[in-house]
Order: C-alpha cells, then sequence, then structure tokens
C-alpha cells in the first residue's frame, strides 16, 4: 500500500506507481469523494476525454473558414438526410 504525508498548507505527493497507474499528469484535475472514513481519488476526465475526437487529416491545410463552411454543408446535408 502507498503511502504520502500532508504538509502544513495541505498538500500531499501522489506516489509515482499512483501517477503512473491512473495516467496523472502536471495539470490533471484531480476528484475527491467521502465515503465513510474512505477518500476515492480519480482523475476528472475533462477535456483529455476529448483528446482524438476532432483528429482527422480531412481539414488538413484548408483554412478555418473552409473548414466552417464545409461543416455547415455537411450539417444541412444531414438534416435533409434526417428529414426522409
Amino acid at each position: 500500500m502507498s503511502h504520502s504525508t500532508v504538509t502544513s498548507k495541505g498538500q500531499t505527493t501522489i506516489p509515482g506507481e499512483i501517477r503512473q497507474a491512473l495516467k496523472i499528469r502536471p495539470g490533471d484535475r484531480l476528484e475527491y469523494s467521502i465515503e465513510g472514513d474512505y477518500v476515492t481519488i480519480r482523475v476528472h476526465p475533462g477535456t483529455r476525454a476529448l483528446k482524438g475526437a476532432l483528429a482527422s487529416d480531412k481539414g488538413k491545410g484548408m483554412s478555418f473558414a473552409k473548414i466552417r463552411e464545409a461543416a455547415a454543408t455537411a450539417a444541412v446535408a444531414g438534416r435533409r438526410e434526417g428529414s426522409r
């Protein structure tokens, strides 16, 4: 079982094996849940959950205006298909 010490400011260092297991990186936000005399710590998904969601080579080399135009065209086409 891993352990750490709390400083006078209420800070602690999460042991390396815990950081590795949870893939905690600098800047990650953590959530704490109290259950009786236990605390559960989990990494807040935040923007990390979106990583890769928009990844695509389709817009590579396109200006932002062209990407917006293509998205609007696709949205209109999608609405037309949905009304059939």
